[in-house]
Formats: C-alpha cells, sequence, structure tokens
C-alpha cells in the first residue's frame, strides 16, 4: 500500500490568508495524480486544508467526492468542522491486506489514523483539536477493528515523541515534518513497542516499511529507505503529471498577471475622468478630483490616506491578484470579470465614491440629498477579521473622519 503522510498540496496565501489561484490551480493537478497512481491514504494536514476545505462543503460532497476519490481516503482525527455546512473527514480508514503466510487465514486489517499540528490560521469553518489527546480518543476506536494500526501525523518531532510515549496500541507513526524542519533525513527511532519513522525531505527517498508475524500473531516491524538518486529513472506518466501541475501553476499565475495589467490599463486612462469607460458605457461616478472643487479639506485628508494608494498594494503582489480583490482595492466594483476588465471597477483605489456612493448625479445637482449610507458599516465590508485582523474601527475612524 502506499500513504502519504500530510503536505502533499501547497497552501501559499495571499495577503490576506486565501489561497492563491496559482497554487490551487497546481493543487488540483496533484489532487488528481493521488488518484491516477492510487495513493491508498492521505493524511490531511493544516496544509492541505486550505484546498480541500472548499471540496468538504455538504452541498457539493457527494459530487466531489465522486469526481476525485482520493477524497473518500483522507484521513484525521484532529480536524473538524466547526459548521453545519461543513462535513468533517474520517478519522481513520482500515484496511485489508492478504496474510502471505497463512494461505486461506483472514487478510491482516491495518488502521491508518490521520493527524495534523494545529497551525496560526485555519480555514473558517474548521478547528484543529490538539493532536496528542485526539490520538488518545482515535487509537483505542481504530485497535477494536484492526490487527495493525499506523499513525499518519504531520506533526513536530516533539509531538510524536509524547504521543508514542502516551498512547498505547500504536504500531508505528509515520511523521511527515521535515519540510519543517528542513532536515533532509531524520533517523527513525523507537519508543517501547512504537516505531517513529519520518517521510523525507521533498521525497528524496521512498520509505518502505515491512510488517512480519510470529508464531503467537504478534507483529514486527522493519523500515528502510530507498534513495530517489539519479540511479532511478522518472516514470513516463509521473513525470506527465509533475509537467502538468507546474505548467497551470504557470499558466494561472501568467494569466492572473496579465489580468491585472489590463484592468490596470483600462481604468488609467479615464482615472480623472470616466466619463467615457472603455466599454462604452455611461459612468455613474464622477471620480475623487471631481469631489475636491466643493471639498477640498476632505479630498486632502482623502488623498493622504491609504485610500487613495490602495490600488498600489495589487501591483505589487500580482500573483495575489483576483478580480474580487477589486471589490475592496478600487472603487464601483462590478462583481466579476465576465465582461472585460473595463467592467470589473470603474477606478483605481478607493476613492470618495467607493464609501459615499456613485456621486454624477450629486456633481450634476450638489443640493440633491446624497450619501446616507452608515460609513461605519461600510467600513466593516472590506476591514473583516479576515482581511484586517488589526483593524480598530475607532482608531482608524479618527483618522479618516470628515
Amino acid at each position: 500500500m502506499t500513504v502519504d503522510s500530510g503536505y502533499f498540496l501547497g497552501d501559499e496565501r495571499s495577503a490576506h490568508g486565501r489561497l492563491r489561484n496559482d497554487t490551487a490551480a497546481r493543487n488540483e493537478i496533484v489532487l488528481n495524480a493521488y488518484d491516477r497512481f492510487k495513493v491508498d491514504v492521505a493524511n490531511l494536514s493544516a496544509h492541505e486544508l486550505f484546498f480541500v476545505s472548499e471540496k468538504l462543503r455538504r452541498a457539493d460532497s457527494a459530487r466531489n467526492f465522486s469526481a476525485q476519490p482520493i477524497l473518500n481516503r483522507l484521513v484525521s482525527a484532529n480536524i473538524q468542522a466547526q459548521s453545519a455546512e461543513l462535513i468533517s473527514p474520517q478519522p481513520f480508514i482500515i484496511k485489508e491486506v492478504p496474510d502471505r503466510k497463512a494461505e486461506g487465514s483472514k487478510p491482516v486489517r491495518v488502521a491508518f489514523i490521520g493527524l495534523a499540528e494545529q497551525l496560526a490560521t485555519t480555514p473558517k469553518g474548521f478547528k484543529i483539536a490538539d493532536p496528542v489527546e485526539a490520538a488518545k480518543r482515535a487509537v483505542p476506536e481504530a485497535r477494536k477493528r484492526a490487527d495493525v494500526t499506523v499513525l499518519l501525523a504531520h506533526v513536530k518531532t516533539a509531538t510524536a515523541e509524547r504521543i508514542a510515549r502516551e498512547v498505547p496500541g500504536v504500531d508505528v507513526i509515520v511523521v511527515g515534518n521535515a519540510q519543517a524542519d528542513e532536515q533532509y533525513f531524520i533517523v527513525p527511532f523507537r519508543i517501547g513497542a512504537t516505531l517513529v519513522a519520518f517521510t523525507p525531505f521533498e521525497t528524496r527517498m521512498l520509505g518502505e516499511l515491512r510488517f512480519y508475524r510470529d508464531e503467537q500473531s504478534r507483529f514486527t516491524v522493519k523500515e528502510r529507505f530507498i534513495s530517489l538518486n539519479d540511479l532511478v529513472p522518472d516514470d513516463p506518466q509521473a513525470l506527465e503529471s509533475v509537467n502538468a501541475a507546474n505548467l497551470a501553476e504557470s499558466d494561472t499565475r501568467k494569466a492572473t498577471e496579465a489580468s491585472l495589467k489590463e484592468w490596470l490599463s483600462s481604468t488609467r486612462a479615464s482615472e480623472n475622468s470616466p466619463e467615457k469607460p472603455p466599454d462604452g458605457q455611461i459612468s455613474e461616478y464622477a471620480t475623487s478630483a471631481s469631489c475636491a472643487k466643493c471639498h477640498l479639506t476632505q479630498y486632502i485628508k482623502w488623498n493622504a490616506s491609504d485610500h487613495s494608494r490602495a490600488t498600489g498594494l495589487l501591483v505589487s503582489k500580482p500573483a495575489d491578484f483576483d478580480a474580487s480583490c477589486l471589490a475592496c482595492h478600487a472603487s464601483g466594483y462590478k462583481g466579476g470579470a465576465s465582461k472585460g476588465a473595463s467592467q470589473w471597477a470603474a477606478m483605481q483605489n478607493v476613492q470618495c465614491e467607493q464609501c459615499h456612493g456613485p456621486g454624477k448625479n450629486h456633481v450634476a445637482n450638489p443640493t440633491k440629498a446624497y450619501s446616507k449610507v452608515d460609513l461605519r458599516t461600510a467600513c466593516m465590508d472590506c476591514h473583516t477579521p479576515e482581511t484586517s485582523p488589526s483593524f480598530d474601527l475607532k482608531a482608524y475612524w479618527e483618522k479618516i473622519a470628515h
């Protein structure tokens, strides 16, 4: 059987903690490859959760699990859904293996339990419980139905040691933390009857476990590692998946950067006068430059704020760009790009009308009532706990009040 200890998908995130589009494109290819090459069990670490969480939405789960069967083979005993709209991964899977020693005997039942280390941030709607306490609950349940118990754990070495010392009934802990420790290879060790083995950094070795049963039906395990050096040729089909994943990532990044460049170009021409947008429609916006004619003091205060430079943050992080970024980093967002970049948002930066609303009619008739929105509520539409975790409404309101 082939199993994975976790962190097989990327979790490169944007400045606001969302999974980047290029990373998601690569992950999709990798996840499909785990079906193509039949990985029997894969541990769902906290890193995979940023991508897989969308596939665990209850309303779409049946379709998702059918389209990508590997989702049925993911395990985690301590990742738990906190919303009724989401489903929790299964804590363990029991796999049956034919007994080669005694013909006609019952197959050997192997339990694979998944454990994830806690990270500073977790996708909304999920909780990662303490892995040691989760192991104490899951192992006894798995032992009732299995002959051999294997933990697939993406945890720190110290955490794996605690599990080996405090949780009886574990035959092997396969620990996938080489990426975090940046060690090429960590030598396996035993604590009591439990073998603690480590997956090598960047899959530079193939780890193998072999189980042997004695006359009293007790199992012992031996490990070995095969170096995947230049003497081991690339598998053509595997290389095809690797190249496809790299290409998907590269193409998505190029498309993202091109979309941002297109929008910047289309809005730059009408930055101060969107009377005739590139799409030929009549704009309902007037721009902050028009507001300055009557509200100069307020304009100066706005011009000195970060709002007047909000689009610049997108330019500095092109790989993070998504059309939805324009809802908060630009003005007049229309909620999509189906009609071309000029439809995404009318103007660059967070201009006056992003909070006050379209002002063309007000400019034409200044005596007409305008902007009765609750500006404090408008702030919270963009400055959410996810995008602005340190945002203090009172403190920031004093900076922009006018």
